[in-house]
């Protein structure tokens, strides 16, 4: 039914007649050309029209060479080919509509903004860009952090008020703090515009570093929160693609580097250093995998926390949208924009906070279709032995919990009271464990989770 409608939009648009279409991008990187378009508008690229039919929240329907396809906005999400054309969403107006901080979405000017690229290539040569961190030291990238490309920012504890949109993508080294380790590269030839130390308190030994690219003189690079004592790098400097530039130092809560590529026609100060940012996520996983194919993470065994604090888990909160790369998230949709779920961290301890109504009050206020939600994990078929932690560590709470369709417990909590479930023994057959959380239909009270622990058994 989705396609006759989508072709339906198409076919009534070129009835009315359209503008010409699209040849040049606004702006390009490496091999990847961007964009901005309305709804109706087509994209002419290598003899492929590519047009954008709709868009809903987060979500974006585009046909692509006659196909359509219905694409996320890539905040984690991968692109896909269609034979010539790759292509994936940067960015569209509901997703910069969440944030306060509306100029990290400058580069959007239209309904959204379209990455396209030729298949045949990499989005980003090999041989001119480097993954921003050094593996040397044994260093792995988990891709689960919170803070990822355009990640909505809510408040802990509270889903009103101000939200931002995370500017670029946060990189844990929780392990490097303020040493010599997982040296921090330049990804491409660029110039040190800018050396930036920190003299602020707490952060006095943080600094940050601007390069401009030798390729393309309008995109540049935001390296943020490194150690000041080891930047290698003065202004004016010439750097080589792959050339140290430092270690990390991060923030008073944790290590990581918060990586942001720009593209401005004036130099960016420090202040508005994050003004105008590149959506790179595709980008950077292809530079660390070497390949944009979406591979399947799997486990037999693991515990899953939410929503600790960043400093003991890297910030991986486990609050986000499956991915299958990540083999572990939440079941979420089109109703969703911010493609995550609330949470609420208080001391050492946090849970993912759920309701029939997400982000009450907020610009990313949403309602759950259904009265429960699912949280999958891949495995291997076969029995396990599973249990979980529920409740919320601030407000009273209801919840019914269901492992792999076996009813589990039911527990109505006083505020701040968790408890665990009796372990269960289940049988995957679909390579997913499914842990469901029915919540309160009426939404009153809140839904809480804090751990997951589970094994293969046979």
């Amino acid at each position: 039914m989705k396609q006759l409608i989508s072709i339906f939009i198409l076919l009534w648009f070129c009835f009315l007649g359209q503008a010409q279409p699209l040849t040049e991008p606004d702006f390009t990187w490496g091999n990847c050309n961007y964009y901005n378009m309305n709804i109706g508008d087509t994209v002419q690229f290598k003899g492929t029209d590519v047009v954008l039919l709709d868009i809903k929240n987060h979500y974006n329907t585009l046909s692509v060479d006659n196909d359509t396809i219905e694409l996320k906005v890539s905040r984690r999400s991968l692109p896909v080919s269609i034979n010539l054309v790759r292509v994936f969403v940067a960015d569209n107006r509901n997703v910069k509509n969440l944030a306060s901080n509306k100029a990290v979405h400058g580069l959007l000017k239209k309904d959204a903004l379209v990455c396209i690229s030729d298949n045949k290539k990499h989005m980003t040569s090999l041989d001119s860009f480097s993954f921003p961190v050094s593996y040397n030291d044994g260093f792995n990238w988990n891709l689960n952090e919170d803070n990822h490309m355009f990640s909505y920012q809510g408040n802990d504890c509270n889903s009103s008020g101000a939200a931002k949109s995370n500017e670029g993508i946060g990189i844990a080294l929780t392990d490097a703090r303020g040493i010599q380790k997982h040296w921090l590269l330049a990804m491409e030839d660029s110039k040190v515009i800018w050396v930036e130390d920190q003299k602020d308190g707490r952060n006095s030994m943080a600094a940050c570093i601007l390069l401009q690219s030798n390729s393309n003189p309008s995109i540049y690079y935001v390296y943020d929160h490194l150690f000041a004592n080891t930047v290698q790098v003065k202004e004016d400097q010439e750097v080589r693609q792959g050339e140290l530039l430092g270690t990390i130092w991060g923030d008073e809560n944790w290590s990581y580097l918060q990586l942001a590529v720009v593209q401005s026609d004036a130099i960016p100060d420090y202040k508005n250093r994050y003004a105008n940012c590149v959506n790179f996520f595709p980008q950077l996983y292809e530079l660390y995998f070497k390949n944009t194919f979406n591979f399947t993470k799997s486990f037999t065994r693991g515990k899953v926390d939410f929503a600790q604090p960043p400093q003991f888990n890297g910030n991986r909160k486990n609050l986000l949208a499956f991915e299958e790369y990540a083999g572990m998230g939440w079941q979420l949709g089109d109703w969703n924009t911010a493609d995550k779920v609330m949470f609420c961290t208080k001391g050492t301890h946090g849970n993912a906070r759920l309701k029939k109504v997400l982000f009450g009050t907020s610009k990313a206020e949403c309602r759950n279709p259904k009265n429960y939600f699912d949280y999958e994990i891949n495995v291997r078929n076969g029995v396990y032995r599973v249990r979980a932690q529920v409740g919320d560590v601030e407000l009273p709470s209801w919840q019914k919990i269901e492992l792999e369709g076996v009813e589990a417990a039911t527990y109505n909590l006083a505020a701040g009271e968790q408890k665990w479930t009796s372990e269960k023994v289940v049988k995957v057959t679909d390579r997913r464990l499914t842990v469901r959380i029915y919540v309160d239909p009426e939404n009153r009270k809140v839904a809480g989770i804090s751990e997951i622990v589970f094994q293969q058994a046979y």
